[in-house]
């Protein structure tokens, strides 16, 4: 597994490219002109089926490329595209670290093919990761109104075989230039995470394991929408554009399910926090709460059924418990000042730290008061 690093393949681009200044417009300064990607991540990492946890993109990954180009330039980009375009440069391209058809030095290329800049104009790209997630057909266009690309997903769904695949977006434009282009993605699923502690520290008395998390009542399948929304900030000139993810489709009652977080025992679970199984991805979502005024109430609110053993010490001397608890999800911040969380949003990470309160057994002797009972008075003598 390669694990270059990117300022590394930036590096080398860029000294392919040191003869910038002597551009030969015949086309011998080729190298200058190839068109390179600096790929990275926006925090949330292995290769397209592991969830990327830092700011850095792998070199074992793979993405797709779409482009747009542009006979403009400046203020004047992309204004010559029209009627919402499909993509003219790079449709659906794979890209991967790689040297590419004839050996060169590792970039972020396509493996068949070098692609160059042109000379005039501007070039605007829409990534996805990984390369094997495929957008919705037609779905991939320019949007002419706010200058931007925007891309549609139907029906993704999470299941074993990508529970752990981050699905992510990136944007940028750019012309002619040595530098490889940065694509900074955007995670458009959230994380679900598992801490298990005890309250306090019980292992002198008890060994306390943790056999198994479910989520209950939550949806795994959802449509989602990449695109832009310019916004007229008060005092902002221009307008703030911004990029978004929206999902729906992702509060079907008959999709509603559950998720075995983890299944595999930890073992002496304690005092210090400990993360419990490995991060999972989900569909964003809003909370699914108990509605309390509904009638007849709203049993469908998402909580975690945990399993768990516990056995007295010493242990030879005593016989291991097993059961089952279920709790409701909580949709409030854990700080000093809760907040409510209105769901899953997508590029959030959320941490459930399962916090496990063992009640000591202590008595309280009391002693029943006697029950007076008068016999009949015995004369002595008669």
């Amino acid at each position: 597994m390669k694990h270059t690093q990117l300022i590394l393949a930036a590096a080398l681009v860029a000294l392919a490219g040191c003869s910038k200044e002597n551009i030969d417009l015949t086309g011998q300064n080729s190298l200058d002109n190839e068109i390179g990607f600096n790929a990275v991540t926006k925090k949330a990492t292995k290769a397209n089926d592991a969830i990327i946890s830092s700011t850095t993109y792998a070199t074992d990954n793979t993405f797709n490329v779409w482009g747009w180009q542009s006979e403009k330039s400046g203020n004047e980009a992309f204004s010559d595209l029209t009627n919402n375009p499909a993509s003219n440069f790079m449709s659906g391209l794979e890209i991967s670290y790689c040297g590419g058809p004839s050996n060169r030095s590792n970039a972020w290329r396509n493996a068949n093919h070098y692609y160059y800049w042109p000379y005039t104009g501007t070039i605007g790209f829409l990534a996805i990761h990984p390369s094997t997630v495929t957008p919705d057909a037609n779905s991939v266009k320019w949007n002419t109104s706010n200058k931007k690309p925007e891309a549609a997903i139907s029906d993704y769904t999470i299941g074993a075989s990508n529970i752990t695949t981050d699905l992510m977006f990136a944007y940028n434009y750019g012309s002619k230039q040595s530098e490889p282009l940065n694509l900074v993605f955007q995670h458009a699923l959230s994380q679900i995470v598992v801490i298990v502690k005890t309250q306090e520290d019980y292992s002198n008395d008890v060994k306390f394991d943790i056999n198994s998390v479910e989520f209950n009542n939550i949806d795994l399948s959802g449509d989602l929408v990449y695109d832009w929304v310019i916004t007229p900030a008060q005092g902002e000139t221009p307008a703030s554009e911004n990029f978004r993810f929206t999902w729906t489709d992702n509060t079907n009652a008959s999709q509603i399910q559950s998720w075995l977080y983890y299944n595999t025992t930890k073992e002496d679970v304690v005092l210090t926090p400990a993360q419990y199984g490995n991060p999972i991805l989900m569909i964003p979502q809003p909370a699914n709460k108990k509605d309390a005024t509904a009638n007849p109430v709203d049993n469908t609110e998402t909580t975690l059924t945990i399993s768990y053993s516990m056995q007295q010490k010493p242990l030879d001397a005593n016989a291991k418990i097993t059961g089952t608890v279920v709790v409701a999800a909580p949709w409030l911040t854990a700080d000093a000042t809760p907040a409510n969380i209105a769901g899953w949003e997508p590029g959030k990470k959320y941490v459930y730290t399962l916090n496990f309160k063992l009640d000591e057994i202590t008595f309280n002797p009391q002693v029943a008061n006697w029950v007076e009972v008068d016999v009949q008075t015995i004369n002595i003598p008669e």
